[in-house]
């Protein structure tokens, strides 16, 4: 979780962590979602697949959709991040395609709300999403929206947990990934050594907010 545990530990959280796909180059999955009762609060986070790659992640997909429309049914606070933002828009109603350019780096953003900053934020999409129908658009970049809010549910399409620890672990399998985009790996891992620590306080500001907004 990098930089998010901090905070949601802090706010007096217990993470149970569950990883849907174990093995980092894999797209099977470790078994069924966990039930959501006694649940008081859902993060969902990247994955290297595309939401609407059926052929690799058909076998759960449709089970992580459900999931998001029985806690956002249910008024549960929901936070997305990268793929979990996208899974969120695709499933309450919007559309997630490739985007013609790739963000890969730190970015900053066109912010409507304070405790969302202009960052820099981590970024490492080739997809996006349209925001889904009565949601609120709260960011946006040059290639499409991403933040929004719909009622106890967030979306971010950027990644606020990123930390060293974490760039290092993705970039076990997705180097070439990386080299292929034009983007250094080890100048990106540099990149974000530098900027980790102010990341660490935007990332507690916005979930901050967030809990402020989605738990009263």
């Amino acid at each position: 979780m990098g930089l998010l545990r901090a905070p949601l530990v802090a706010h007096g959280y217990e993470l149970l962590e569950h990883t849907v796909c174990p093995v980092l180059d894999s797209p099977e999955s470790v078994g069924p979602l966990p039930p959501l009762d006694d649940v008081e609060l859902v993060v969902l986070m990247g994955s290297r697949w595309s939401v609407y790659d059926h052929d690799s992640i058909g076998r759960w997909i449709d089970d992580e959709f459900e999931l998001i429309r029985t806690a956002h049914d249910s008024a549960l606070p929901m936070l997305g991040l990268c793929f979990g933002a996208q899974a969120i828009a695709a499933a309450l109603g919007g559309v997630v395609a490739p985007i013609d350019e790739p963000e890969i780096g730190w970015y900053e953003i066109e912010s409507d709300v304070d405790s969302i900053s202009a960052g820099p934020w981590f970024e490492w999409h080739f997809d996006g999403f349209t925001v889904p129908p009565d949601a609120i658009e709260l960011a946006r970049s040059s290639v499409g929206p991403q933040a929004f809010r719909l009622g106890s549910t967030v979306a971010t399409q950027f990644h606020p947990e990123l930390d060293a620890e974490l760039l290092e672990l993705w970039m076990v399998n997705d180097r070439e990934q990386l080299r292929d985009a034009g983007v250094d790996p080890d100048a990106l891992l540099h990149d974000t050594h530098s900027h980790v620590l102010a990341a660490a306080q935007r990332c507690h500001q916005l979930v901050t907010w967030f809990l402020a907004e989605t738990t009263a």
